[in-house]
């Protein structure tokens, strides 16, 4: 988990930095933020949000707890992970967690401020192809991404804002 951060970040809400899907229980997500000051992720409310096999409602909801300081990151894992992994998790749990064709959103409050994958889409087994895909796979925002997506309707291709 080696976010770098972007150039000319501007100050706003956190974001999906990277996503691990590897196998077995090695996946974990990386948040970023840009901001210019501290977040208490659950004094803001933050959490992350799966929707299972094009669901279009929430399967799996993880509240999140600790903070992230400016311009630093905070990995939740799956906590059966790889020793690599969890020596960067700042959270984790025992839990079924996302697979390549699940969408995964970072909530605040009741407002999505990112997310990876389209919430109400099964794209069959995983969103793009080769190393630029959501199975088995770690994907890395690209550094000139500075906001999230916060409309998970749109169609989602992890080529145009992700690099494997």
């Amino acid at each position: 988990m080696a976010f770098a951060a972007p150039a000319a970040a501007a100050s706003g809400d956190l974001f999906i930095s990277e996503y691990v899907e590897g196998s077995s229980n090695n996946k974990a997500i990386e948040v970023y933020n840009p901001g210019t000051t501290t977040v208490d992720l659950a004094a803001a409310g933050y959490k992350l949000q799966q929707y299972s096999n094009g669901s279009a409602t929430v399967s799996l909801t993880i509240n999140l707890a600790g903070t992230v300081a400016p311009g630093d990151v905070f990995v939740f894992s799956h906590a059966l992970a790889n020793a690599a992994i969890l020596a960067q998790a700042d959270q984790s749990a025992n839990l079924g967690l996302f697979n390549g064709n699940d969408a995964v959103a970072l909530v605040k409050g009741t407002e999505i401020v990112d997310v990876i994958g389209q919430i109400g889409v099964d794209p069959g087994s995983q969103w793009g192809t080769g190393l630029a895909s959501t199975m088995d796979n770690t994907l890395r925002r690209n550094a000139s991404i500075v906001q999230g997506d916060t409309n998970g309707s749109d169609p989602f291709d992890p080529a145009v804002e992700w690099t494997g």
